[in-house]
């Protein structure tokens, strides 16, 4: 690859879009808070901005497909929450609350782990990685960086975090030394099958040519995450079901999602932004704006509301460039 001299813009596109995606667009943090030097510069390097810039370009060099590259997200997952967050552990503070004690093995919130696992692969991988080479179109499905200094960066995001984890992690707070080491042992092992799993998985789909936005993809992208989140929130909060069954039924319901996607041997790249932007727009409208309105969340509903008018405009704005198309990009 030759050199550009405005190859860094893609990666800093990535580096900030992905902790805004997952953070902010999601109404956990506002934007304020975002914004701070102490935050931005913490999520922007460590927490999101190099590990998923790793992994983006492991999946381009051995060119994964979408679908290997989603379930790099889970390992991001694990590096997220297992490592950083920590939200995976008993007792400590849960990000939703009504996975406080629910279906807990061994400490570990295993109903939580099948529902944020995805979610990241979705919302902190997949998204950025497409939205940015939509609007980076020469840099898409192309390496950004050596394949030298994606080692080297790897090496030592992963260094830091469990570094972080073993010297401030649960065991200094909450839990005993032998429980401490079963879960370290539990994300470390789970990551590597992952990661092995990518490899394995049928490369499929690539991402083709831009080509022109499916409102019909928006759609399917909005009944995607209806189906696989929604579906799961509502097995926990709301149905209280044993939690096997919520964890059976989050593993059909994404297994069916990556059926389906790996079935097409190639998707158009804006197809796939519409897709992945009707999952964000659901998620703003239904889980951020209708619950912060029902429970008098003023912050989450106005939040909610920002998100979905961003939603919007970048669907539009795609549609004015690329165009308008009937077919459905993932099926």
């Amino acid at each position: 690859m030759t050199p550009r001299r405005d190859g860094w813009k893609p990666i800093l596109a990535l580096m900030i879009l992905a902790p805004l995606l997952a953070e902010v667009f999601s109404g956990s943090m506002p934007a304020t808070a975002f914004l701070q030097p102490q935050t931005f510069f913490p999520f922007v390097i460590v927490i999101y901005g190099l590990p998923v810039l790793v992994l983006r370009e492991v999946a381009v060099r051995r060119r994964y497909g979408l679908l290997g590259l989603c379930l790099l997200g889970l390992v991001y997952g694990l590096y997220n929450e297992g490592l950083f967050s920590e939200t995976l552990y008993y007792p400590l503070d849960p990000a939703n609350e009504a996975y406080a004690d629910y279906g807990l093995v061994a400490g570990l919130r295993v109903p939580w782990a099948s529902y944020i696992l995805p979610w990241h692969g979705l919302f902190s991988v997949l998204t950025p990685v497409l939205v940015v080479e939509l609007l980076f179109p020469r840099w898409a499905g192309r390496p950004w960086l050596p394949a030298s200094a994606t080692w080297i960066l790897g090496i030592v995001t992963a260094g830091l975090a469990l570094a972080r984890f073993l010297l401030e992690g649960e065991d200094h707070r909450a839990q005993d030394a032998a429980t401490f080491a079963v879960h370290l042992a539990a994300v470390l092992a789970a990551a590597v099958i992952l990661w092995v799993v990518a490899g394995r998985l049928p490369r499929t789909p690539a991402t083709g040519s831009a080509a022109a936005l499916s409102w019909r993809g928006v759609a399917a992208g909005a009944g995607t995450y209806a189906a696989v989140f929604l579906g799961t929130e509502i097995l926990t909060s709301v149905v209280r079901a044993p939690w096997p069954l919520t964890v059976l039924y989050a593993l059909l319901t994404v297994s069916a999602t990556a059926w389906a996607a790996a079935r097409r041997p190639t998707v158009a790249r804006a197809g796939a932004v519409a897709f992945v932007l009707g999952c964000g727009l659901a998620q703003a409208v239904v889980v951020v704006l209708v619950v912060g309105v029902v429970t008098g969340d003023g912050f989450r509903a106005v939040s909610g509301a920002v998100a979905a008018v961003i939603y919007l405009a970048a669907l539009t704005g795609v549609r004015v460039r690329y165009g308008h198309s009937t077919r459905t990009p993932m099926g």
